[in-house]
């Protein structure tokens, strides 16, 4: 219910024609949806242009993401995807380029390493020799 709520939310940013995002965090007390613990719910709507929101809903409680479009040119609220996204906490170095976090760790507990932005250009280089 709360949820439903906050998609109104959003809608009502399409159909006012605002082009701004908004974001808030709400707490329901009582059973959540599916009757189990409490909701507490983050929501995020951002605009896609003209009349077209994205809005995205992430239950704390139950770990869940809810995506959906509202489309005010056709007063239209689309469910695009719902993912249970208590595992994706347990991933680490995923989709990230490099340098990885454990290799930056590992940068600096090497002594006399160079630090700062040029360290990944530094290590990599071998000294240049003239003519």
């Amino acid at each position: 219910m709360l949820g439903a709520g906050m998609a109104l939310a959003g809608i009502g940013l399409v159909i006012s024609g605002r082009p701004e995002s908004l974001a808030f965090a709400a707490g329901a007390t009582g059973p959540g949806p599916s009757g189990g613990a409490s909701a507490n719910v983050v929501v995020s709507a951002t605009s896609l242009g003209d009349r077209e929101v994205v809005i995205c809903l992430v239950d704390t409680a139950r770990q869940r993401l809810a995506v959906y479009l509202a489309d005010g040119r056709r007063s239209r609220l689309k469910l695009l995807a719902v993912r249970d996204i208590s595992a994706d906490w347990e991933l680490t170095d995923w989709n990230n380029d490099p340098p990885l976090p454990r290799e930056i760790r590992a940068r600096l507990k090497q002594p006399n390493r160079p630090s700062g932005a040029d360290a990944s250009d530094q290590s990599d280089k071998k000294p240049e020799h003239g003519p």
